[in-house]
């Protein structure tokens, strides 16, 4: 059992949103090259049959500078999600909850407080050497 899944932090539904952040973050970084590259190229693209060459360049490197935007509009919006998200899992955890009482127990009882931490310890260890 991992220190994520006591504070019921779901790892997997986190990676994902990630790889999917990082995948938009990909775009939005290709979108904005591609759009400098028409922008630097404006002189020699032939769309001036309705716009001087200049303008419709322009048109397209600010139409790709949109995509850029909102492809790390995306991103951010599903990169804040996730951290809403795990803040609220460790919230609503169980184990914060009774962190503080257990703190003020062990303060006063620090005898108990050490047995019940040499039990759960021994506990821990035993159940590990079991899965080796």
């Amino acid at each position: 059992m991992s220190v994520a899944r006591l504070f019921g932090i779901n790892l997997p539904h986190l990676r994902r949103r990630g790889s999917f952040a990082v995948a938009a973050s990909l775009i939005a970084m290709m979108m904005a090259m591609l759009a400098v590259g028409f922008a630097a190229f404006a002189g020699y693209i032939a769309l001036s049959r309705h716009y001087d060459p200049e303008i419709a360049a322009l048109i397209m490197a600010g139409s790709l500078l949109l995509i850029a935007v909102i492809a790390l509009l995306a991103a951010r919006y599903v990169l804040n999600k996730a951290q809403r998200e795990m803040k609220a899992a460790v919230s609503a955890s169980a184990i914060v909850a009774f962190a503080p009482t257990a703190a003020s127990l062990a303060a006063r009882h620090t005898r108990v407080a050490a047995v019940v931490a040499a039990v759960g310890i021994g506990f821990w260890l035993a159940r590990n050497a079991v899965r080796r």
